[in-house]
C-alpha cells in the first residue's frame, strides 16, 4: 500500500509515502503504485472487489456479455453474439442448445 518517496543513503532511511486514490502496491519493492483497473460499466462489467492500498479493483461482466481479451478481465466485456448466451462470471459465451 506504499511507494517509495526516496532512496536511503549512508545517513538517512528509506521514506516511503502510502498510494494515493486509485492506486495500489501489492507488492514490497520499491516499485511505484499502480492504477486500479476501471470497471467499465457502460461496457457489461460491474465492481466485484473495491479498489484499496494494498490489491487491484476486481470486475466481472454482467449475465449476455463475456470478457474483452483487450483488456483487464472483466474490465470490459462484450455482448455475446445472437444464438448465444452467458451467465456472467467472466465466462464466455455459450450457444443455446
Amino acid at each position: 500500500g506504499e511507494r517509495m518517496r526516496s532512496r536511503c543513503t549512508e545517513k538517512t532511511d528509506t521514506v516511503c509515502a502510502p498510494c494515493q486514490d486509485e492506486y495500489f502496491s501489492s507488492e514490497h519493492n520499491h516499485n511505484f503504485c499502480k492504477s486500479c483497473t476501471i470497471c467499465n460499466t457502460r461496457k457489461g462489467s460491474m465492481e466485484v472487489k473495491k479498489c484499496e492500498k494494498t490489491s487491484d479493483r476486481i470486475c466481472m461482466c454482467v449475465a449476455g456479455y463475456m470478457p474483452d481479451a483487450r483488456y483487464a478481465l472483466g474490465s470490459v466485456c462484450l455482448p455475446c453474439p445472437e444464438g448465444s448466451y452467458s451467465v456472467g462470471g467472466n465466462e464466455n459465451c455459450q450457444p443455446w442448445t
